[in-house]
């Protein structure tokens, strides 16, 4: 799978390049009172990120030189185009609902559908893995910030 690999590296390297150079300077903010400016952690992780898949692009393009592969291929198969395209599909779609519902009652729904979608039919780890992190959130949000978001 060197092909993937390449693909997957550039991939993540590209995002982290993204963030470096577009949304860590435009959104992380500033406040020169703070001992740890804002964009710091973002940009640490943006550099792992684009380190991380700076390494695996290689390896899959050594692999892919070594073995005589073209880093494109002609023969495409749709139908894993599409199997692949789904779950950015579902995404979007609950990203536009929770524009206009409150991300705690919609949030497991979300979580939980997904999780079904992939295959699980465990009760329990469908119903743990979709309201505990909402239920955390609302926690922290609402009770120990006192901010009131969700």
């Amino acid at each position: 799978m060197p092909r993937s690999d390449f693909w997957s590296g550039v991939a993540v390297a590209g995002f982290g390049l993204l963030a470096l150079l577009w949304m860590v300077p435009n959104y992380a903010g500033s406040n020169p009172f703070a001992r740890m400016p804002p964009g710091l952690v973002p940009s640490i992780g943006a550099w792992l990120m684009v380190i991380c898949g700076g390494i695996v692009a290689a390896k899959g393009l050594f692999q892919m030189l070594r073995d005589g592969l073209m880093p494109f291929s002609a023969d495409l198969h749709w139908g894993a185009v599409a199997w692949a395209a789904w779950p950015f599909a579902y995404v979007a779609v609950a990203i536009w609902f929770m524009s206009f519902i409150k991300i705690t009652w919609f949030g497991p729904v979300l979580i939980g559908g997904m999780l079904i979608l992939l295959g699980e039919r465990r009760w329990w780890m469908i119903l743990g893995c979709s309201v505990a992190p909402v239920a955390v959130l609302y926690v922290l949000s609402v009770y120990l910030m006192r901010v009131g978001v969700v």
